[in-house]
């Protein structure tokens, strides 16, 4: 049995970080149902990227294991739809710009009063209240608001973004957290409560501790240290590619032992402190012996001395990796209206439980026939829904 199995999630959400934290839950058991627009497209991730079969590769990969109901919540049956559905749940989440929810009569003090035992969550992008609360917000936004964008700064010194969507996806984690922690709170007693975070304060939260680290002490005394991203680079050898550190700490008798004896006698390398003040040569020392290895040899040299690092693996073979291929990360197969698909199994494992995969992502409306029905609708009230555009077009 996994641990959510039993817990209704209704998630109202579209893009990636309230998606992507109901596919958590999924995941782990819990009966997800997905609420979107009836206007024949719903969640706009579903045309995003590569697809097949209106389909999108990224909206199936924060979705799957979902059902899907079309349902106008600005329409009076809509609405009443919408909250009978609630009422079932035991979580509610919704990354509406904030007050939509209000007006719409899906505020949490309105639900509250039928549900009280609820957990409410919601996702904003800047958070409840403030300067920029209602604006439209996107992961480079806030990548380029939290520090992120400054730090990953190109040979030229010029501020890069992150090729993913890490703050979409660290806020949906941080969601999922929350809301097993919410539920945890009411399992002991404690009722209900309405979850808030935003994806500003989450991406600082996961930015800070390592990101501005010379920055979190203030007033004189500062030791300056290099920071931990630049010790790690990539080097080049003959044939490819490897990330390691160079300076080393404790395992720079290792390094020296791998890669060049003679470096335990030059004065530039002495201490730690003598290395990073000739970082610079050190690493240049470094890529004229790797560049002269082959991958293999290089990755040999590592292992034997237990020095850790990889080879930088082209995105065409990571699923060939042994130890990807060992832990069975990655499965193919077909799946739904996407086809044949490569995916990854959830990453936790619960006692003897297989890391299955829940099922593929929905088509839009699949299960508005079968969730209405569980709420006590009958074949008439549903014929008369679809008639009104109270469900809109079904996939």
């Amino acid at each position: 049995m996994l641990p959510l199995e039993g817990v209704r999630v209704v998630e109202a959400a579209q893009m990636i970080a309230g998606p992507l934290a109901g596919m958590v839950m999924a995941e782990q058991g819990a009966d997800v149902i997905k609420v979107e627009l009836p206007d024949g497209v719903g969640d706009r991730m579903r045309f995003l990227g590569s697809r097949r079969n209106e389909m999108g590769a990224l909206y199936h990969g924060i979705n799957r294991g979902k059902r899907s109901i079309v349902l106008d919540s600005k329409s009076t049956d809509g609405l009443i739809a919408m909250r009978k559905l609630i009422a079932t749940a035991d979580v509610f989440v919704q990354n509406f710009r904030p007050g939509a929810a209000e007006r719409l009569g899906l505020g949490e003090a309105e639900l509250r009063s039928d549900h009280p035992d609820l957990i409410y969550v919601s996702v904003s992008g800047f958070g409840p209240s403030g300067p920029r609360s209602t604006e439209k917000v996107y992961d480079y936004v806030i990548q380029a608001m939290s520090g992120m964008a400054a730090l990953q700064t190109d040979s030229e010194g010029s501020p890069t973004l992150i090729k993913h969507l890490v703050v979409d996806k660290v806020t949906a984690l941080t969601v999922s957290q929350a809301i097993t922690a919410a539920l945890f709170h009411r399992e002991r007693g404690h009722g209900g409560q309405h979850v808030r975070l935003s994806m500003l304060d989450t991406a600082l939260w996961f930015f800070w501790p390592d990101g501005l680290m010379d920055r979190a002490l203030l007033g004189d005394g500062v030791t300056a240290a290099p920071h931990f991203a630049d010790l790690a680079e990539i080097r080049t050898t003959s044939d490819g590619h490897v990330s390691l550190i160079a300076m080393g700490g404790r395992t720079w008798p290792n390094l020296v032992a791998a890669f060049n004896p003679d470096w335990a006698d030059d004065p530039r390398f002495a201490t730690p402190r003598d290395r990073e003040l000739h970082r610079q040569a050190l690493s240049d020392e470094f890529d004229a012996v790797i560049s002269r290895l082959t991958t293999e040899e290089c990755l040999g040299r590592m292992q034997a001395h237990d020095i850790a690092g990889a080879a930088v693996i082209p995105l065409d073979e990571i699923a060939d990796d042994p130890q990807v291929i060992h832990n069975g990360s990655l499965v193919v197969h077909h799946n739904g209206p996407v086809g044949q698909i490569r995916e990854v199994r959830p990453p936790t494992s619960f006692g003897d439980h297989a890391r299955d995969i829940p099922g593929p992502a929905p088509t839009l409306g699949e299960h508005s026939v079968e969730v209405l029905s569980e709420l006590g609708y009958d074949s008439g009230d549903i014929a008369t829904l679809l008639e009104r555009g109270v469900l809109g077009p079904p996939a």
